[in-house]
């Protein structure tokens, strides 16, 4: 297996946990959101992601229980959107997940310092 296909491999792996932690922080701070919405907000803090990630993203964490929804027909009459907001699951799962990806953000930065 050639280093770019071994980055690969791994680049998908750590991007899907780091990914979902990112849609519970979004979904924290909002109370709700449709998907491109959320697709917005990655975009406006330098983290662009496709549709083609983010939809299935979005329907595994509700099927995992992370999230509930909603359709909403915008007042103008546009046409209805799917809003997402975090689950009893989500909202007890977002502070343990934070801790860990800090918690392993230090133990990397200690790793990266050791001689």
């Amino acid at each position: 297996m050639d280093k770019s296909t071994t980055y690969q491999k791994w680049l998908a792996q750590s991007r899907k946990g780091f990914l979902e932690l990112c849609v519970l922080s979004i979904l924290h701070r909002k109370g709700t959101s449709y998907g491109l919405e959320v697709l917005q907000t990655f975009e406006q803090v330098g983290l662009p992601i496709n549709e083609g990630t983010l939809y299935p993203l979005l329907n595994r964490m509700f099927k995992n229980g992370w999230l509930t929804s909603e359709w909403v027909t915008p007042s103008d009459g546009g046409h209805p959107r799917r809003h997402y907001q975090l689950s009893d699951v989500g909202t007890e799962l977002l502070p343990q997940m934070l801790d860990t990806y800090r918690s392993n953000q230090k133990s990397l930065a200690q790793l990266m310092d050791i001689k």
